[in-house]
């Protein structure tokens, strides 16, 4: 397992990570998901975009080498992306990222999992002023798909734009750990964010307080993308996002884009001048198909590649038919009971409840054993886990439940989405055993959202995406907002702020451990599973990893198609 040098989160900027991550948090995460299809025509059935995209196609097929110029690569995304503008949506969806991680470049790259952080648009970073500022030594070789060269001062016009009041975009606060910028990430006079150009090829942030890069990297990286200030630095910053750049973009990442059809499909060519190498195909087609249709679609040969984890069983069935599927190395798919610490305000409750439920039947049940039973948020065999194993024990459930003084007469409400209706079962009857009764509801993903935190549903299930770091899931436990497991109590984020403030990494690994037990003894919430996540692809789709795409990056530039 490849490790970064330093992994020291802050609490604000591994909240951040952690409220985007529950966003998809609701069921079966992408296996409930199904494609939106609805495009925009003009004349004789074409889009805007596609009626003037002959010469900007011929443009990019013409960057590609003659040897794959031909060679066309399909993948599916099973959810429509926002809009190529990467500042044009308030989602932060990982499937925008994964649209514009093609056209546009960021600094670097984020291994499968958080494993590792890596060159892409800068070669090299360090931390500096004491670990209050980062300096990035970007690639000279970098260019946009005009053909200018790609400098410090293009990150700096980006800094100062998304900073701006004047310019819409509802992610800004992801960048409120920037110097001169306030809580909500806007910049606290004009142009007072201070990121700088060093010189023409040195990029220096400036943090609020200490911030390691990985930390940074990892958590914010995917929402800064770089702009061609050749040719936006003109327009008022509130012109930006409603001009007519976006039909056709000029970014430096490694396609080209070539045309749109909205809501349904895009088209990209492969950038020749792409510093990192150029992908080797003449065309990428990212189509929106429904979840249900991917593995049948790539076993007909009309896809080779898609966006989305298929289930163990669809997986399963795949490599029965002969198909291409992989496994991913690390554990990253999560399932989590939500307790409502408000409504459950004895530990000695919440812990009774892990004792009962049985982990390793879930397992069974949902991932055909694919999976290991989880006791904190950290991965199993993490160089963080410090050894506390699951154990199904249902007496020593009852006897909690008698310590605290249970009511064997009262019934909690828990919620699922449809596609947790099977795992609901299971822990009802789990609960049933120790002494606990639930209510089990099946409702929408967005009533359960809203019921978990406004305190109507006292128990959920919630999936999601894990990353080999500790404080990936501090979101979770933010005393500061409503989360799902309604927390007041600051401990948790004290602890946190003494993670990502210690800077020797013994000491921090003392201070992960007392993290998780204070995590293990106060129970706010039950770690389920954490499971394998699999790939599914054609044979001639060459140089493709399934899981990178799960961090918000792919490394398109080691795409190919097989001869």
């Amino acid at each position: 397992m490849k490790k970064t040098t330093r992994k020291l989160l802050s609490l604000a900027m591994a909240s951040a990570m952690a409220a985007s991550l529950l966003t998809g948090c609701g069921g079966g995460g992408a296996n409930e998901t199904t494609a939106a299809a609805g495009t925009e025509k003009t004349e004789v059935g074409k889009t805007e975009t596609e009626a003037g995209s002959t010469e900007a196609e011929a443009a990019a097929e013409g960057t590609a080498d003659a040897d794959y110029s031909q060679d066309v690569i399909t993948y599916g995304m099973t959810q429509a992306w926002d809009t190529i503008n990467p500042y044009g949506s308030s989602s932060g969806s990982i499937y925008q990222n994964l649209v514009c991680d093609k056209l546009y470049d960021r600094l670097a790259f984020i291994e499968e999992a958080g494993t590792d952080v890596t060159p892409r648009g800068a070669k090299s970073w360090e931390s500096a002023d004491d670990g209050k500022a980062a300096v990035f030594h970007l690639d000279e070789n970098a260019k946009w798909h005009d053909g200018e060269p790609v400098t410090a001062s293009d990150w700096v016009f980006t800094a100062q734009l998304i900073t701006n009041p004047k310019f819409d975009y509802g992610l800004r606060s992801e960048f409120n750990t920037w110097a001169g910028t306030d809580d909500t990430g806007t910049e606290e006079s004009e142009k007072s964010v201070q990121v700088e150009a060093v010189d023409d090829y040195t990029l220096k942030i400036n943090f609020k307080s200490v911030i390691p890069v990985e930390d940074w990297l990892i958590l914010h990286n995917k929402y800064f993308y770089v702009l061609p200030e050749h040719l936006l630095k003109d327009m008022a910053p509130e012109e930006i996002k409603t001009s007519d750049f976006w039909k056709a973009p000029v970014g430096s990442g490694p396609c080209t884009f070539i045309s749109e059809l909205s809501g349904s499909e895009m088209q990209l060519g492969s950038f020749a001048d792409y510093h990192m190498g150029a992908p080797k195909f003449g065309k990428l087609v990212l189509k929106v198909i429904a979840a249900t249709n991917t593995i049948t679609s790539i076993a007909a040969g009309e896809m080779d590649g898609f966006f989305q984890a298929p289930t163990v069983d669809d997986a399963l069935a795949a490599k029965d038919m002969g198909l291409n599927v992989e496994q991913s190395a690390e554990p990253t798919t999560v399932a989590v009971f939500l307790i409502n610490n408000q409504n459950v305000p004895d530990k000695k409750v919440r812990q009774a409840m892990s004792y009962a439920i049985d982990k390793q039947m879930l397992i069974d049940q949902s991932l055909q054993g694919q999976g290991v039973p989880a006791t904190t948020c950290i991965i199993p065999g993490s160089q963080y886990e410090f050894g506390t194993k699951w154990e199904r024990n249902v007496d020593k459930a009852k006897e909690l439940l008698a310590e605290a003084g249970w009511d064997s007469g009262k019934t909690l409400k828990m919620v699922v989405t449809s596609a947790r209706e099977s795992m609901a079962a299971v822990i009802q009857q789990n609960l049933a055993e120790a002494g606990i009764n639930i209510e089990v509801q099946t409702v929408e993903l967005a009533t359960m959202f809203s019921g978990l935190q406004d305190g109507t549903y006292d128990l959920g299930i919630c999936g999601s995406t894990a990353m080999d770091y500790p404080l990936w899931m501090a979101g979770y436990y933010d005393n500061k907002n409503a989360t799902y497991c309604q927390i007041t109590d600051t401990k948790y984020a004290e602890i946190q702020d003494a993670i990502a403030a210690e800077l020797d990494e013994a000491k921090r690994k003392e201070l992960i451990n007392d993290y998780q037990e204070l995590l293990y003894d106060e129970m706010p919430l039950v770690m389920l599973y954490n499971g394998y996540s699999f790939s599914v692809k054609s044979d001639r789709f060459q140089g493709y990893n399934g899981f990178e795409g799960g961090v918000n990056n792919q490394k398109v530039w080691e795409w190919s198609v097989a001869k």
